[in-house]
Formats: C-alpha cells, sequence, structure tokens
C-alpha cells in the first residue's frame, strides 16, 4: 500500500442549519489519483473546499502526511497544496505567464525577491503543459481547455505535492477533458503528485484515478479502485439509476452506460 498522504476522520459540515457532510473517513495514498464522485448535492464539493482549508469543518480532524492540518502554517500548506476550484477567478487581462507567476507566491510572499529559482519554475512549467507558445496571450481570451492548461501550470509553479481539482473537465469538449486528465494523470506520475479530482462522469474517473471515493447524502457511500466502483449494483446505488458495464475493446477498462 502506498503510504498514508491524506487522511480524514469523523468530518462533518453544517451551513444555515443543514447538514451538508456527516462523519467522513477517508484516506488518499501518497502519489495517487482519488476521484470524487456522486449526484449533484452529495457533499463533494465542499468535501473539496474543506481537505483545499477553504472552509472549515464542523467536526472531524484532517492529517497531512501523519500530522494535523491545524499544525499547518498558512504558507507551508499553501507549499504542499495546490486548489483549483470549480469556477476559477477571473485574470483581470494577465497572460499565462503573469497566471502562472502567481504560483510562486507561496514561495516568496508580496515583498520577497522574485529570483532565479522562481523564474526556473515558472517556464519550466509553462513549457510541462504546453503552453510556450500561449506564454504572453491573456487568459481570458483563450480556450477552455487552454485556460485549465494556465491554471494547472500555476499549479505546478507553485511545486505544491498535492493537487486538489473541483470538476477541472467542466463545460469543457471531449477532447479537452480528455487532454485536461491526461495531463493530469501523467503529472502525477512523472512526479509523484497527489491527486483529488472531482468528476461528474464516472468513465472519467474510471479510466484517470487509482480510487474512486463516491458520495451520496453527504456520506461515503463507497471506495475502492474502478474495477470495484465500476459494478451494476455499486453504480446503481451511487446514482440511483440502472447501469451495464462492459469492457472497453481496446484498453479493457470497465464502461458504463444507462440502462
Amino acid at each position: 500500500m502506498p503510504e498514508s498522504f491524506l487522511s480524514l476522520r469523523g468530518i462533518g459540515f453544517a451551513a444555515d442549519g443543514k447538514t451538508i457532510l456527516s462523519g467522513i473517513d477517508l484516506d488518499v495514498g501518497a502519489g495517487r489519483v482519488c476521484g470524487l464522485v456522486g449526484p449533484n448535492g452529495s457533499g463533494k464539493s465542499s468535501l473539496l473546499r474543506i481537505i483545499a482549508r477553504q472552509i472549515d469543518p464542523s467536526s472531524g480532524e484532517i492529517a497531512w502526511n501523519g500530522r494535523s492540518a491545524r499544525a499547518w502554517s498558512n504558507r507551508a500548506f499553501a507549499r504542499h497544496v495546490a486548489y483549483m476550484p470549480q469556477f476559477t477567478p477571473g485574470a483581470d487581462g494577465m497572460t499565462v505567464r503573469e497566471l502562472v507567476t502567481l504560483g510562486r507566491f507561496p514561495w516568496h510572499g508580496t515583498l520577497g525577491r522574485f529570483g532565479a529559482d522562481d523564474r526556473r519554475a515558472v517556464e519550466g512549467a509553462i513549457a510541462r503543459t504546453d503552453l510556450k507558445t500561449f506564454a504572453d496571450r491573456r487568459v481570458d481570451g483563450m480556450s477552455g481547455g487552454e485556460r485549465q492548461r494556465a491554471w494547472i501550470a500555476m499549479m505546478l509553479a507553485q511545486d505544491a505535492r498535492c493537487l486538489i481539482l473541483d470538476e477541472p473537465t467542466s463545460a469543457l469538449d471531449l477532447a479537452h477533458q480528455a487532454g485536461v486528465l491526461s495531463l493530469v494523470r501523467t503529472l502525477a506520475e512523472e512526479r509523484g503528485l497527489t491527486v483529488i479530482v472531482v468528476l461528474h462522469d464516472i468513465n472519467l474517473a474510471a479510466r484517470y484515478c487509482d480510487t474512486i471515493t463516491a458520495l451520496n447524502g453527504g456520506r461515503v457511500l463507497m471506495s475502492g479502485t474502478p474495477e470495484e466502483i465500476m459494478q451494476e449494483e455499486a453504480l446503481a446505488r451511487i446514482f440511483g439509476v440502472g447501469m451495464g458495464v462492459f469492457r472497453h475493446p481496446n484498453r479493457r477498462q470497465p464502461v458504463s452506460y444507462l440502462l
């Protein structure tokens, strides 16, 4: 088993008197890609925001590498974890290079000097995400898939060990969905990154993730490998509809479909 990288125990969250999450236990191994799936309103994005320290849980404990999340300073956490929300903020006329440069902020702060190491990190991240020809282009003038790659480049420049992505393929066409997730998968393998990603499409989760955790009603319904989750009975429990499963003729991975 891979070393435990992230551990959640008894995580709960309530807002405006409504329980959103309850009793969430989750372990994510180092260097693994973990997909969070489930129907709308199941609590996926709330759980991701808790993991990313965007909101505080109402109950429970979180540990990174066996160390309580409470022991991490904001700067140390930002050097450790990079978060991309479902709806990324406006880039306000910034170029790709300017956006990617923001990823270095946790390493030198507002008044710190931007040095040679920072430049290398920025240019390396731009090159690795195939954005060199876009480096001086304004982010807000790019296609959805290109913008997602720019944000991933910013996360790479941050040099974090964990990437947290909330529906990074939302509103992308099929080619860009595959391109973004293939890039994330390859980066995880190349750099030993841990990735936690919310996905709506169970077939994309099965193809690109090492493990899948399914939420429903604010609770973890089941966790396992794609082989374990991509079963007709399991999918019916997760999504509340009848689903069939067959083997992809080339990759031999399970693929689901509505009955």
